[in-house]
């Protein structure tokens, strides 16, 4: 039985070398709307985490998709989480950037069904992928910014 392999990945380079803030070298985020867009066409649910201090990214999500998410509070995080609807996916690609031109959420997670799909982390500068494939690999490293760093295991 071959083993599935996983797929971790992230940024390494930082806008004015502010790695706190996590704001790409590139200044901008047209390598994760490419990588939502594939990975939200395999994808029926999702969460998306915040800060429970970012008020202003809570009050957004809460303002502009109300009943079609559930949210709980753990520790000092505020999930958001349902069904991916059109709307919530569109919401996604066109609401992801923040005023102060950093990813709005800490973390978006897709899934189909209970499997894990895909998860931008940190700002979306930290990615994974559990049972990534050839294709997915290329597509990528194609899309992402030459200073990522990749680490496929199994």
């Amino acid at each position: 039985m071959e083993l599935k392999k996983q797929l971790h990945f992230e940024l390494t380079e930082f806008a004015d070398d502010r790695e706190k803030e996590r704001i790409p070298a590139t200044a901008n985020y047209d390598y994760w709307l490419l990588l939502m867009e594939y990975f939200l066409a395999k994808s029926d649910t999702f969460e998306i985490h915040c800060w429970n201090e970012e008020f202003a990214v809570v009050n957004e999500i809460t303002l502009n998709l109300p009943g079609l998410v559930e949210i709980t509070k753990e520790q000092k995080m505020t999930i958001f989480a349902g069904l991916l609807t059109v709307e919530i996916a569109e919401f996604l690609l066109t609401h992801h950037v923040y005023e102060n031109k950093r990813l709005a959420w800490f973390s978006v997670f897709l899934s189909r069904g209970e499997q894990h799909i895909f998860s931008s982390e940190h700002w979306g500068t930290e990615f994974f992928v559990p049972d990534v494939t050839q294709e997915d690999l290329l597509f990528i490293k194609h899309v992402t910014p030459d200073d990522a760093a990749f680490n496929v295991y199994e």
